[in-house]
């Protein structure tokens, strides 16, 4: 805890000095807010969007949690609450990391930096952002955006220490590139789980919630290299996948659902977790830890045993894909 507080202390200078024009500018109010709204770190784009956060709030109502803002009232209250009825009609059963327009609609309003939103946004959704975005300034986005920049400088320094080290070395486990074009949108709220990404191949585009406990801190690191690696990585193609589904025919074996995410969490939990013993962190708890009890906890014998041999240099990553089938498929194909 120590660490973070004095990495927090020495931001700002570090944060400035690689500042990129772009963003929303804080309101005098907020003038103590030192770190700019977007910074590029090497291969990643960390910005603080006011057009992206309110969207993702208004995804977030409309699908989850009514959680308006505390210190609406009155007939602004109910504006708010028609804007976010609105955006559920928009929204429908649809899901942001998979719906084409929904996908679109987030990177256009992710590249808008005035207070104007772009012709490309969608009648049924700009008429509910614009009505949302005075009440949403009036009242939270100040609190939003000092979250949002204070995650992205300490991520900032973390990612200029390690980043490309934990790239390279994703490269090298999953034996594809990893994404050299990162953007990352830092907001409130980020879908169902506070984080997700979008993209395919060399390009990806983040999604990370600064209020989620996993993704702070030294955790920001891993949710930096967790999430780009879903543009390379998938359930049966890609990387993984591909291995995946060849072993799987080999063996006639139907792998298990979400294995190839559970391998996944564990590659990029280990190597963060490597990489920050380098540097003196030696507590650092991986994601998957915590994955266990929710859903992975069938993997994690296969993967302490397999996957931590493959990424050890023990055995080949083909070998380990075949022992963490053999060990945990659920049935013959």
């Amino acid at each position: 805890m120590k660490v973070l507080l004095a990495v927090a202390t020495l931001l700002a200078g570090s944060a400035a000095a690689s500042a990129v024009e772009g963003g929303d500018r804080p309101s005098p109010a907020a003038a103590e807010i030192s770190s700019p709204a977007a910074i590029q770190v090497g291969r990643y784009r960390l910005q603080s969007n006011s057009w992206v956060n309110l969207h993702q709030r208004l995804l977030y109502e409309a699908r989850f949690v009514e959680k308006p803002p505390t210190a609406l009232t009155g007939t602004d209250l109910e504006k708010w609450k028609k804007a976010v009825e609105a955006y559920g009609s928009f929204l429908r059963k649809r899901n942001p990391i998979i719906d084409d327009e929904l996908i679109r609609l987030n990177a256009d309003l992710s590249a808008t930096e005035g207070a104007a939103l772009p012709a490309s946004i969608p009648k049924t959704a700009s008429a509910p952002l614009e009505a949302a975005m005075p009440l949403y300034r009036a009242v939270q986005w100040e609190e939003d955006d000092r979250a949002n920049r204070f995650w992205i400088a300490v991520a900032q320094p973390l990612l200029a220490s390690a980043g490309e080290e934990l790239a390279a070395a994703h490269a090298k486990a999953y034996g594809v590139p990893f994404p050299s074009r990162i953007r990352v949108d830092v907001t409130s709220v980020a879908w169902e789980f506070g984080a997700y990404t979008v993209g395919e191949g060399d390009s990806a585009h983040a999604v990370i919630a600064s209020t989620v406990a996993g993704t702070q801190g030294f955790g920001s690191l891993e949710s930096l290299m967790h999430e780009p690696s879903h543009a390379v990585v998938g359930a049966d193609t890609g990387a993984i996948g591909a291995d995946l589904s060849k072993a799987a025919q080999e063996l006639g074996l139907k792998p298990r659902y979400n294995l190839w995410h559970a391998i996944l969490f564990y590659t990029s939990g280990e190597l963060t977790r490597r990489a920050l013993a380098r540097r003196g962190v030696t507590s650092y708890q991986p994601f998957i830890l915590g994955m266990y009890d929710r859903g992975l906890g069938g993997f994690r014998e296969a993967l302490e045993t397999h996957w931590q041999a493959y990424l050890d240099g023990k055995i080949s990553r083909e070998e380990a894909i075949r022992q963490i089938l053999l060990s945990t498929a659920a049935e013959k194909k």
